[in-house]
């Protein structure tokens, strides 16, 4: 009777040892990252910020964030090729779905050791101190294997302008990178490079007929008080009959190119947008090192 017993406990204890082979849990105490495999394994996962790996879950406005998946385990093979599927969503304030995608993947793969990689811009509302979490599912499109993956984060201002502001207003205002597609967070840049300054959803200026009458300034100049680039109003054309107010509220930009030549840095870029018919202004400033 005691062998039967024991019998029973070795082959309840091998089912148990079983199904822990084929699922993992692990919870990063620094990111609040949690991880979920019931099937499939990753050996390790890397979060990449504008290109470098760097554990955190605080990233600043417009930041490029990736996900790396690397040595992706557990698929069904066909053909010698897995079909691995990747979702990826982004939730505001545990209610709001602010990116969706159901399906990263359509095709079939025959890398190996495999790599999933999914990625995201951190350009997203925080002057409300929003909550996201990132969630982001690996299935295999041949069988039954899953693994989940989400991470809580923050968004924090990007200082790299100084902004004064008397009664506009707006959701964003940053300098972003058209050759790179990326938000400038770093003072230096290159001067190989174009950018755009960009003002979203400007708002509160006096209407006048139906009408806003905004004028839209910048200047650039070098250290010797050279001036790089300067134009005293990008909306001259509007300045009799005005503007939409709705055009605003889409996006006001401003494009920066430079020349070759000899930069004596550091440079100040100043841009200001202010309503001809009232005292409402904001006023932007950066000091900028062009290499």
């Amino acid at each position: 009777m005691q062998k039967f017993k024991t019998a029973i406990l070795i082959i309840v204890i091998a089912s148990i040892n079983s199904c822990q082979f084929n699922q993992s849990v692990k919870k990063d105490l620094k990111t609040g990252a949690y991880s979920k495999g019931n099937g499939i394994g990753i050996e390790e996962i890397l979060i990449e910020i504008n290109g470098e790996a760097e554990n955190r879950n605080e990233f600043v406005f417009g930041e490029e964030i990736n996900i790396i998946f690397r040595n992706v385990n557990g698929l069904k093979s066909s053909d010698k090729k897995t079909f691995p599927g990747i979702s990826m969503y982004i939730i505001k304030n545990k209610k709001d779905t602010v990116l969706s995608h159901p399906n990263l993947l359509k095709n079939g793969t025959d890398l190996s050791p495999l790599e999933l990689r999914a990625n995201f811009t951190t350009a997203l509302p925080h002057r409300n101190n929003e909550k996201y979490e990132l969630k982001i599912e690996i299935w295999d499109k041949k069988g039954n294997g899953k693994f989940n993956y989400e991470l809580p984060f923050e968004i924090k201002k990007n200082n790299l302008l100084e902004l004064k502001n008397n009664g506009v207003k707006y959701s964003n205002i940053y300098l972003w990178n058209e050759t790179l597609k990326r938000t400038v967070s770093d003072n230096n840049i290159s001067s190989k490079h174009q950018f755009i300054l960009i003002l979203n959803e400007i708002e509160g200026l006096k209407l006048t007929n139906g009408k806003v009458f905004p004028i839209f300034s910048i200047d650039l100049q070098d250290k010797n008080g050279n001036k790089l680039l300067s134009n005293p109003n990008l909306l001259s054309d509007y300045e009799k009959e005005g503007v939409n107010p709705e055009d605003l509220k889409s996006q006001l930009f401003a494009k920066l190119s430079f020349t070759n030549g000899k930069i004596n840095n550091p440079c100040k870029l100043v841009a200001k947008l202010k309503d001809r018919n009232s005292l409402k202004e904001i006023n932007i400033s950066s000091e900028l090192n062009i290499n």
